[in-house]
């Protein structure tokens, strides 16, 4: 079982914040020697985006610590 965390943005520039921030979540789980299957920023809306990372289930409460996603779940991939 895999988890992905989520953060959400809104505003007109959702998107462009969400995929800055994915760079920072890159930076951090390099650094910190994280494993990660996969990144990722979505488009909702004009309005709404979210940024994304999907880790092994073990390592989701570490990171929802260190890391404050506004959600999480657990996905099969």
């Amino acid at each position: 079982m895999k988890a992905k965390l989520v953060w959400n943005f809104n505003g007109q520039e959702a998107l462009k914040i969400a995929e800055h921030h994915l760079i920072h979540l890159k930076e951090y789980c390099k650094r910190e020697k994280v494993d990660v299957l996969e990144y990722g920023t979505q488009r909702i809306n004009d309005f709404s985006s979210l940024s994304f990372m999907i880790v092994d289930k073990d390592l989701a409460a570490t990171l929802r610590l260190s890391l404050k996603p506004h959600q999480g779940f657990l996905v099969d991939l």
